[in-house]
């Protein structure tokens, strides 16, 4: 699993339910890296970040026809058929000013 610091930067939901992030690595200086697209399972039940919001995200990476997941309905470990980013979590940044303590 991989965190970063990242923004939303779009989200869509299909037919099905499965959901689909975009995100920007704030933290990546590498040309052609600073965006990732994930995918959300319908059934997740982790807060989805909503557009704009900053934090901290965490994914992993699972390959096609080689990795696999538990799926508690059937009980059983599925093959993913799609390699493909998945999202984990996401905490979202808190606002550390000082603006509000009061002397």
């Amino acid at each position: 699993m991989v965190t970063i610091h990242c923004e939303v930067l779009a989200k869509e939901k299909d037919i099905y339910n499965y959901q689909t992030l975009v995100v920007k690595d704030l933290d990546n200086t590498n040309f052609g890296e600073h965006y990732r697209m994930l995918s959300v399972w319908p059934n997740w039940e982790s807060r989805i970040p909503e557009i704009g919001e900053v934090g901290y995200l965490t994914y992993e990476f699972a390959r096609a026809g080689i990795d696999k997941y538990y799926d508690k309905n059937l009980g059983k470990f599925i093959v993913y058929n799609f390699t493909n980013f998945i999202f984990i979590k996401f905490v979202k940044e808190q606002d550390n000013s000082i603006k509000d303590i009061i002397l």
